[in-house]
């Protein structure tokens, strides 16, 4: 029962929740202008959706080469309506890129590896076409998080941001299949000879944007995370941003 109040609470707040996207956005911005010591280089993004992601990079980098590939073409369609010639767009599987090997300077993976259940095989494409020593730059959400940390508190089951809850069978259902802890992450990462260089994670903190249930639920976590934050395990935080280096 309180599980299935917070999974209300948690779909109300959804649309106000965009905000985090948009600080992923800003910190893998930053991760890439600390990094990448060069105006001409070719980043992939690996699931770029509607391509959102990329336009803080293209106004930032119009001399590089960017390329989004995602296999769901209603998305792409609008990537490329966004813009026009701008960016290459492929329609084909994060599992089976449509790219060169080592071809890639730099992977832009933004909450993509938490819908994909064959994630090893997403990681090593990854790996396969980037260059030596390129980077990924990997946002994802946090399991350990103070939802969770609070559902726990009453024996309640760790529930995802986007949960499969209407049953919907695997060719129809687009959420989150895995969300993972950080040393889970790094140790994932690590595996496909990877390198981390710096993490950067998003933890709770109080707004005044958004609508009012979206500020005080914002207030609640924050007073929530920093009292239990001493009691839990390290790692704690909404969302996962780091950059890797391919070794």
């Amino acid at each position: 029962m309180f599980s299935r109040i917070i999974l209300k609470l948690t779909l109300k707040l959804k649309t106000s929740l965009i905000n985090n996207e948009n600080k992923n956005r800003l910190i893998n911005l930053d991760l890439l202008d600390t990094y990448v010591k060069q105006q001409h280089f070719t980043l992939l993004d690996a699931g770029c959706g509607n391509g959102i992601n990329l336009v803080d990079i293209i106004l930032k980098y119009p001399d590089a080469k960017i390329i989004g590939i995602d296999n769901f073409k209603p998305d792409l369609d609008d990537a490329k309506k966004r813009f026009l010639n701008k960016i290459d767009f492929l329609h084909c599987d994060c599992l089976d890129m449509k790219i060169n090997s080592k071809s890639i300077d730099v992977v832009l993976s933004n909450q993509v590896i938490e819908h994909i259940s064959k994630y090893e095989k997403y990681l090593s494409e990854i790996k396969r076409v980037l260059k030596n020593e390129g980077l990924l730059i990997l946002s994802t959400p946090n399991f350990h998080n103070p939802k969770n940390t609070l559902l726990k508190l009453f024996f309640q089951k760790p529930i995802m941001r986007w949960e499969n809850n209407k049953n919907l069978p695997p060719n129809e259902y687009r959420g989150h299949v895995k969300e993972f802890y950080e040393d889970e992450l790094i140790t994932l990462i690590q595996k496909h000879s990877f390198k981390l260089l710096a993490s950067r994670p998003i933890i709770p903190k109080p707004s005044l944007k958004g609508n009012i249930p979206f500020i005080l639920y914002r207030l609640f976590e924050y007073l929530f995370y920093i009292l239990t934050k001493p009691f839990v395990s390290k790692g704690y935080s909404n969302n996962h941003n780091m950059i890797f280096e391919k070794i």
